[in-house]
């Protein structure tokens, strides 16, 4: 009897052979392609993946996935038990972290660095094949790229394709009776945050639990979100280039009235303003950096004002705690502050470490009786202790 196919110990590669493997629909090709990497990452990681030794020694090595990462993976089935099992391992090189027994580095989020290199490799061979004519006329057919995209590739600093990917841009931006959300780049993620953000408790209340500055950080984010519609018209600043996360989010919040005017606006943002085409950008070639998304800088700046306030004070407010991530950074900021605030937090790492146990006991014997696993709600709290972003600053809830 024939052996069943084992199945892959890492993560697998989309096959690209060339830009024609890319141009199958309409749409940006490199969202595309990267969305459905993504999607294969992560049932990697959840089939095999979440078990393996060299996975969870990089969990350990992040802390995690990124915030955004983390909520997709706690929206697959079977997150309950697979997050608790993991989070054991995770939250106790948290605690050995919290307690100065580890100083290294945080590495980056693997997912994080599959779903660039997947879009780096999509963009790159996109490039490469516009310099075929028959290429080019496919790729105008469906639409072009988007517009974080576009940006990727005006880094790349490939003149002659990129130069002719903002006007096919111009013109799908003001193509009339067709739909543009594509443009704003795929998100998965943005419903997700819209979501956490309605929910959250009103201006200026920080819930019980939360993290100060994760807090104050998301209720920036969300003032500088709401502010952008107004900032899309004529006369809008032309240097307030939007990450690709909120642009998403702008996008979705913006509506079909007002998608156009925030697509042109960030173009010509991009172009580094309505008058002065695409040569400004295109000079500096490979590497150069636009300037930062102004709602990233209000939400980093609110989020330090907030931890600038626990450095004078030497203490937390009553009910607040730190995540583990802005415990680190305000160890770099100030270690006699964090020496003061870090035993709680060590104490906390100690119990959710003990309810973590509890739960994968749990959900073990349960399997053996061929039952329904009981949700503590453990893993929910353990991603938000470790990064208090993940539920947009607030506490862990329930699914």
């Amino acid at each position: 009897m024939p052996a069943a196919t084992p199945l892959p110990r890492g993560p697998s590669i989309l096959t690209l052979y060339s830009a024609a493997d890319l141009l199958t629909a309409p749409g940006c090709p490199v969202c595309r392609y990267a969305t459905e990497a993504a999607d294969r990452y992560l049932g990697w990681f959840a089939l095999e993946g979440h078990a393996q030794p060299a996975t969870i020694t990089r969990l350990c090595g992040c802390l995690g996935t990124c915030a955004r990462h983390t909520r997709r993976l706690m929206s697959q089935p079977g997150a309950p038990v697979r997050l608790t099992a993991v989070y054991r391992y995770v939250v106790t090189a948290a605690r050995d972290r919290l307690a100065g027994r580890r100083m290294d580095r945080l590495a980056t989020c693997p997912a994080c660095d599959h779903d660039g290199a997947a879009a780096d490799r999509a963009l790159d061979t996109l490039l490469e094949g516009l310099a075929d004519p028959a290429t080019m006329h496919r790729c105008r057919e469906l639409g072009g790229v988007c517009l974080p995209h576009l940006a990727a590739a005006a880094a790349i600093g490939r003149r002659q394709p990129v130069s002719w990917l903002t006007e096919t841009m111009r013109d799908a931006i003001a193509a009339p009776g067709t739909r543009r959300d594509w443009l704003a780049g795929a998100d998965p993620d943005a419903e997700t945050r819209a979501v956490l953000r309605r929910s959250g408790p009103a201006a200026g209340v920080l819930a019980p639990g939360s993290c100060p500055p994760c807090a104050a950080g998301a209720q920036a984010e969300i003032t500088a979100l709401r502010r952008l519609p107004g900032r899309a018209g004529d006369g809008a600043d032309q240097t307030q280039i939007l990450c690709a996360g909120h642009l998403a989010d702008a996008a979705s919040a913006a509506g079909e009235a007002g998608l156009r005017m925030l697509l042109a606006w960030q173009a010509g943002c991009l172009a580094g303003g309505p008058d002065a085409g695409s040569a400004r950008w295109l000079r500096a070639g490979r590497g150069r950096r636009h300037p930062e998304c102004a709602v990233c800088r209000a939400r980093r700046d609110a989020a330090q004002r907030a931890l600038a306030n626990i450095t004078a004070a030497r203490r937390l407010g009553p009910g607040s705690a730190l995540c583990v991530r802005h415990h680190l950074v305000l160890r770099a900021a100030d270690p006699r502050a964090s020496q003061l605030v870090a035993p709680a937090a060590v104490r906390a790492a100690d119990e959710l470490i003990g309810e973590l146990a509890d739960a994968f006991d749990g959900a073990t014997r349960a399997r053996g009786h061929g039952v329904p696993a009981p949700d503590s709600g453990a893993w929910r709290r353990a991603a938000a202790f470790l990064d208090g972003g993940v539920f947009c600053g607030y506490p862990a809830r329930p699914g």
